[in-house]
Parts: structure tokens; sequence; C-alpha cells
């Protein structure tokens, strides 16, 4: 094991980085928190790391404490779901250079992109979360069971009642 040592803890964390930033975005969407919950997610790793047993990987293991760590801080503040205001325009701007057909490609995608956030706007945080973990990090399904603190079987019903859901709101 890593046995405190922090030049040896500095690889994971530039390894999981953007990852437990991802899953902490998706629980509390605001920009200003999300670096402070993450380092605090790193923080508490590395004062626990006797307590990860090896039963599952380090990575679901870290994603639970991340887990865990923004949905007691989203309770604390009263904070649910993110705003498609938030969502950054910028990121979906095309170049005048490009051409027509390029530029009606890219706007469907970014108009079902937004269609899709805005029907995860309408999930429960733990419904985000469980979607966000299963399909945008590509997660096992024991793993998002794991971090979620669910039976496998919970886990796996929930996600079909999930994606039942989001296909009623498609077809609406």
């Amino acid at each position: 094991m890593l046995k405190g040592d922090l030049n040896a803890y500095t690889p994971l964390v530039d390894k999981y980085q953007r990852y437990v930033c991802v899953l902490v975005k998706r629980v509390c969407a605001h920009p200003a928190e999300v670096e402070e919950l993450a380092q605090d997610v790193f923080v508490k790793a590395y004062q626990h790391l006797g307590a990860f047993k090896r039963k599952s990987a380090f990575s679901t293991w870290l994603y639970r404490i991340a887990f865990n760590t923004a949905v007691s801080h989203v309770r604390k503040k009263r904070h649910y779901g993110i705003s498609i205001e938030e969502v950054d325009s910028q990121k979906f701007a095309i170049s005048d250079e490009e051409e027509q057909e390029h530029r009606e490609v890219m706007m469907n995608k970014e108009r079902s992109y937004l269609v899709m956030e805005r029907m995860l706007e309408t999930l429960p945080a733990e419904e985000q979360m469980l979607i966000s973990l299963y399909y945008k990090e590509g997660l096992k399904m024991e793993e998002v069971a794991y971090i979620c603190g669910l039976s496998l079987s919970n886990a796996k019903v929930k996600i079909h009642r999930i994606r039942k859901k989001l296909n009623e709101l498609i077809i609406l």
C-alpha cells in the first residue's frame, strides 16, 4: 500500500481527479464548490487509506468517498439538481469557418445533449448519480452499487426504472 507516502499518492490524485470532479459536479452543481469538495475527497481518502480493504478497485472506493462527501454537502446546503443555465454555452460554440453541414450536425448534437441534460435535471440527485456513474463514467454495475451504497439488484432495478422514466420523457 502507499503507507502514507504523499509522493506515491500524487499520481493517484492526477489519475482520478477528473473523475472525482465529474462525480461531485453531478451531485453539487455549484462550480465554486466542486473543486473544494474534490480536494476534501482526496484528503479523506488519504487519511483513510488504511480502511481500504482491496475488496473493490481503488477507483470504486474513491468514488464512494466522493459520492458520500458530495451528498453530505448537498444535504447540509440544501442544493438540489443542476440548472441548465449553468451549462457553458461556449462549450457548444461553432466557428464561422466550419461548413454548414457540420454546423447542423453539431447543433443537432447540442440540442440532443441539452435535451438530455434537461431531462436528467428533472431526476432526483441519486438518480442523476446512478445514470452518470453507469453511462457517463462507464463503471460496472457492481461498482455503481457499491459507490451508492446499494445492493447489486437494487442498483439494477433503480437504473432500469430511471431508463424507463427517461424513455417516457422522450416520448412526451
